[in-house]
């Protein structure tokens, strides 16, 4: 009987904000992409510093500018990722956002544990979980990524009881199974 309840579909309503949408392509791109993660792309370009670096024995006088060269060129392409890359995603977002003006309007999304139904003034939408690549859960969302008809699937936790919430976060899990990804909260 318990079992029965675990999959009964949960309703919430939801106002989606550009700042949901920013962590939501944050916490999806996370997972989905990892060699394009900030931290790994520095830890390339620190490692061709060192191995630049450690040519600069190698070479003679006459050659010793070509590897400190590209060895500051790394360390620079460090920096700048460190830097702009978070804001370049934001852009990214910001103009997806842009470009679909019915994705922030009041919807009321309907969670089966097969589909997940939003329905708005404009659209209703039926989505299949088969038909999406992963989903992560963060402390305040559930974003499922590679929807046809949406992209970008979020779900709101914020404001929801504790036993919805678990509900929820139970049918996005049995649904999506080895793609169901927990985002660990950074303090």
């Amino acid at each position: 009987m318990a079992e029965q309840k675990t999959f009964e579909p949960v309703a919430v309503e939801e106002v989606l904000t550009e700042q949901d949408f920013i962590e939501a392509a944050k916490a999806v791109s996370y997972f989905a992409h990892p060699m394009s993660r900030r931290s790994i792309r520095m830890a390339m370009c620190f490692t061709g510093a060192v191995i630049m670096t450690a040519l600069t024995f190698v070479c003679g006088k006459k050659w010793l500018w070509l590897p400190v060269t590209i060895a500051a060129i790394f360390l620079l392409s460090a920096i700048i990722i460190w830097f702009f890359q978070p804001e370049r995603e934001k852009k990214h977002t910001q103009k997806w956002l842009s470009s679909c003006p019915l994705a922030v309007l009041p919807t009321g999304v309907i969670v089966f544990r097969d589909r997940v139904v939003l329905k708005s003034n404009c659209e209703t939408i039926t989505e299949y979980f088969t038909d999406f690549s992963l989903c992560v859960e963060t402390e305040h969302l559930i974003a499922a990524a590679g929807g046809p008809e949406r992209f970008l699937l979020i779900v709101k936790k914020d404001g929801m009881s504790a036993e919805k919430s678990e509900r929820l976060s139970g049918l996005f899990r049995y649904a999506f199974g080895g793609r169901w990804y927990r985002m660990a909260e950074r303090e």
